[in-house]
């Protein structure tokens, strides 16, 4: 980590700051094994308490009346505010500058000079990459192909042909985007390939996350909305139109030609059937899985998806059910006895 003084971070961060400005900052630790040296966050009252007692050198803490007396600031965001800090101290430099000789570049392809390519990297004809962006190890990147400014796009990533990709976009190791959507028409026993002939469209500030894979359209586009954020291991079927700033965490999916507003969130291993809308600022809890069009702001859990009030609901008379049974079968034995 890059050492930071408090100067620096006055600099990027706005808030009620109680310690002076020459203190240097070393290293991020969690509260319960800070150093001195040291800077710790706290997100609730609870945390709060312990940064009270820690040795930390420097605090970021929520907005309130406190009684903490090491260094700190008080701000509306302290999870904002502890990004913030990552980055200034963010040690990490790429290796490389400009094109390695073990990249295969295309006559054909417009790449900007500030570009980095770094070995294995294939860049094919009518490609064109904008100002800054980094390709790392053996990325694949196909025909007309469109990358646009300050992306990062990690390691082993495949890249298909025609797929747009727009600025300060993050792609993590092993992505695909652009592979064939799933379609097939059943004739005579036999399933036939439909041809995918759409593409991807990734639209500014999205990361995608490793081993993530989005589908290419049938005969128009996938979109990605703009600042969406895609975890690991998320399919993204064809034809689907997210919104933005959307969310997927981990093992979610959606669907083939899903419509989906802005804002709406998947949680972990959640998924919806194809051909449905889900209306912005909607969540799928963990699991969960619309089976029909979802409304703007909905909170949905439970297979087939439902309101999650009433999927409790459910779920509680389901366990009460367990001891009715039992008292039915005894009720039954002692009529039995009784005639």
């Amino acid at each position: 980590m890059n050492p930071v003084t408090v100067a620096q971070l006055q600099e990027e961060i706005q808030g009620e700051w109680n310690c002076g400005t020459e203190l240097t900052i070393s290293n991020i630790s969690e509260i319960a094994s800070a150093q001195p040296g040291d800077l710790v966050f706290a997100v609730s009252a609870d945390k709060v308490r312990q940064v009270e007692s820690c040795n930390a050198s420097f605090a970021i803490l929520p907005k309130g009346r406190w009684n903490v007396d090491i260094p700190h600031v008080m701000v509306t965001n302290p999870y904002r505010a502890f990004a913030k800090v990552l980055e200034l101290m963010n040690a990490y430099i790429p290796s490389l500058k400009g094109v390695h000789k073990a990249t295969t570049l295309h006559p054909q392809a417009m790449v900007e000079p500030c570009v980095t390519l770094y070995p294995g990297v294939f860049v094919d004809a009518g490609v064109k990459i904008g100002k800054r962006t980094i390709l790392y190890a053996n990325v694949s990147v196909g025909m007309n192909v469109e990358i646009g400014d300050d992306c990062i796009i990690h390691a082993n990533c495949t890249i298909r042909e025609g797929t747009k990709i727009g600025s300060r976009v993050v792609i993590q190791p092993n992505a695909v985007l652009g592979s064939d959507g799933y379609g097939y028409t059943k004739e005579d026993g036999v399933h036939h390939k439909i041809p995918q002939l759409g593409n991807v469209i990734v639209e500014d500030d999205v990361e995608i996350g490793a081993g993530s894979t989005i589908d290419r359209g049938t005969f128009r586009e996938t979109v990605i909305g703009r600042g969406s954020k895609i975890d690991n291991l998320v399919q993204v079927g064809h034809n689907v139109k997210m919104g933005v700033g959307c969310l997927m965490a981990a093992q979610s999916g959606v669907s083939g030609s899903t419509i989906m507003g802005d804002y709406v969130t998947f949680g972990g291993q959640s998924g919806s059937v194809g051909h449905i809308s889900i209306g912005s600022h909607a969540t799928i809890m963990a699991r969960g899985a619309p089976t029909k069009d979802v409304r703007e702001g909905s909170l949905i859990s439970g297979f087939p998806g439902r309101d999650h009030r009433k999927h409790i609901k459910v779920m509680a008379a389901q366990e009460r059910m367990v001891g009715l049974r039992r008292e039915i079968i005894d009720a039954i034995k002692k009529l039995k006895s009784e005639g």
